[in-house]
């Protein structure tokens, strides 16, 4: 497969793999696993839906006395362990300072470590990947504006070759940044928008997103490559403290009658343990 389709598939892809991207790099530190008081561990029941059926992830979440995640655990539907993720932190500058990834497909082992280099200011400025055997297998590096968020992100393989680069554009005034992929060329092959912060609302005439008074998105729509746009509803239960323990999301179509109809496209359950 060519290097610059893999920057692409990594750039599309959650988080739950080793990937280095700017969408990785810039909410690499952001405390998004709760909003209000700090749990020891949560357990995440995640179900979609679609045309097959339903697939169900289960996830269990470990967190440090200072309230960062320490360990996070992915399992198959049969119980067992399918991914790991463990994080070494300095919790004073509350910043991640390596990350152990550990997968089990169903034949073998895979393990690689990423190693976070910061600045004097505790910038964001790079990451290493190693292997299980300590050899550099991809190199990243990152190019901060002067709030810390990443403008530009090249990646390369172990021999220095470039994979590629992205490169992004903040609209503060939206809590949003454009984010681009750069062919080793310059061209822009695709471009995509998403939040700088999931915790800070900005209402920006012309969004189409609602929210509640926890600050949890209860509607958006999403433009569809063929120019149409899909809506999407959101249904949220809290726990005492505010923290969110049950979140579903629906996609909503408009016939041509006027009616709507809500399909349950996605449900999010949190159990926490204090």
């Amino acid at each position: 497969m060519h290097k610059l389709t893999i920057l692409i598939i990594l750039v599309l892809i959650s988080e739950y793999t080793s990937s280095q991207n700017i969408f990785s790099a810039l909410h690499l530190n952001q405390d998004r696993e709760y909003k209000t008081k700090k749990p020891k561990i949560i357990v995440e029941l995640n179900t979609f839906y679609n045309a097959s059926g339903q697939q169900v992830d289960k996830n269990i979440k470990t967190f440090d006395k200072a309230g960062m995640l320490l360990v996070e655990e992915r399992y198959y539907k049969n119980g067992a362990l399918k991914a790991r993720l463990t994080y070494t932190n300095d919790t004073t500058k509350r910043i991640k300072l390596t990350r152990t990834f550990e997968k089990w497909p169903p034949v073998g082992y895979m393990k690689e470590t990423a190693f976070y280099r910061y600045d004097i200011n505790n910038f964001l400025i790079g990451v290493v990947d190693k292997d299980s055997n300590g050899n550099i297998f991809r190199q990243t590096n990152i190019i901060c504006n002067e709030r810390g968020h990443p403008i530009e992100l090249s990646v390369f393989d172990e021999n220095g070759n470039p994979f590629g680069k992205e490169i992004a554009t903040y609209l503060y005034a939206k809590n949003k940044v454009v984010i681009s992929i750069i062919s080793n060329d310059g061209k822009i092959l695709t471009s995509d928008t998403i939040k700088i912060n999931y915790k800070t609302i900005v209402f920006y005439p012309g969004d189409n997103e609602t929210y509640n008074s926890n600050g949890d998105l209860t509607s958006w729509a999403r433009r569809n490559p063929n120019g149409t746009e899909t809506v999407f509803e959101e249904e949220y239960l809290y726990d005492s403290f505010g923290n969110c323990v049950d979140q579903k999301i629906y996609r909503v179509t408009v016939k041509r009658n006027g009616k709507r109809k809500k399909d349950l496209d996605r449900v999010f359950k949190k159990e926490y343990t204090y």
